[in-house]
């Protein structure tokens, strides 16, 4: 058997270091949030446990960087080459997708909302780290796997990962069309309770409208009827309010708005808490509610 092209080798090698490094984003982005939250949130964009913008973020510097070894002109570049790729990135899902996934307008020193200055040192540090000490090590260890054993885990893996990503593409290309049904459906139940709640409101100014008709020697007792009349109207009405956020029909609501989304994209919508379309900014926070509650 002639010896596998070391092109080839190379390759592989390079996707293993993009795999390792996008398993650490995943790793580093949920433990984060567990211990901000204190409950388990994958925060991968993907099915598997990986966030491919740390596995590009660090390809980038690895290779942008391969002649520097000074820690400040490391920890500054590669500072500026991750937030540049997440701005790209940012920007790119919105033009294509029509959502925004992440939005640090709240933050300190922010571009934008789509970079700020806490996310330039933590990727800075990280490279760093990587670049010194890390890969290194990496190296060393991926130089110790026979060639032909690393081309069928490359390969399967590659198989996976495309696998995932044509699920999430699909996932991101419906969700927007998804949004808009459960739009749909939100808006009609919210007329069916208003056109519940309209009739009692009529008769309350019926009733209210009899009273004060009344005879000038009824007066003060038709003004007390009607008053008691008015207050228990408005107790049924907020019952009847509050029925459409804790009653049954809210609960069919929830769980339709939860059979209309893949599981994928109702992680998503729990998992990114700034997500929105672009073109109805409160919609996935309403839906989000929806999902919490059909949880419950």
């Amino acid at each position: 058997m002639e010896p596998m092209p070391h092109l080839l080798i190379a390759i592989e090698r390079v996707f293993c270091w993009f795999l390792l490094y996008s398993f650490v984003g995943w790793l580093w982005e949920t433990g984060l949030n567990i211990v901000m939250k204190k409950r388990f949130v994958d925060r991968g964009m993907l099915n598997g446990p990986l966030c491919p913008i740390y596995g590009f973020g660090a390809m980038i510097v690895l290779f942008a960087l391969a002649g520097e070894h000074q820690p400040l002109v490391i920890f500054l570049s590669s500072g500026v080459l991750a937030c540049t790729l997440e701005y790209v990135t940012s920007w790119g899902i919105e033009k294509l997708f029509h959502v925004r996934f992440w939005d640090y307008s709240n933050k300190p020193f922010n571009i934008n909302g789509r970079v700020y200055l806490n996310g330039f040192v933590a990727f800075g540090l990280g490279a760093t780290a990587v670049k010194l000490w890390v890969q290194p090590w990496v190296l060393g260890w991926l130089d110790r796997i026979p060639a032909v054993p690393l081309a069928v885990v490359s390969g399967i893996l590659l198989a996976m990962l495309l696998a995932d990503a044509a699920v999430t593409l699909a996932g991101l290309i419906s969700l927007r069309s998804r949004l808009g049904h459960v739009e749909t459906d939100i808006k009609d139940w919210k007329q069916e309770k208003i056109a519940e709640i309209d009739p009692v409101i009529t008769r309350a100014d019926e009733h209210l409208a009899s009273a004060r008709t009344s005879a000038d020697e009824k007066l003060a007792a038709a003004e007390s009827r009607a008053d008691g009349h008015a207050a228990a109207v408005k107790a049924d009405v907020a019952r009847r309010l509050d029925s459409t956020r804790t009653g049954r029909h809210a609960e069919e609501l929830a769980a339709k708005v939860r059979h209309e989304f893949s599981y994928q994209q109702r992680r998503l919508i729990e998992n990114y808490p700034t997500l929105e379309d672009l073109s109805r900014p409160k919609l996935v926070a309403e839906v989000r509610r929806l999902l919490k509650k059909d949880k419950k």
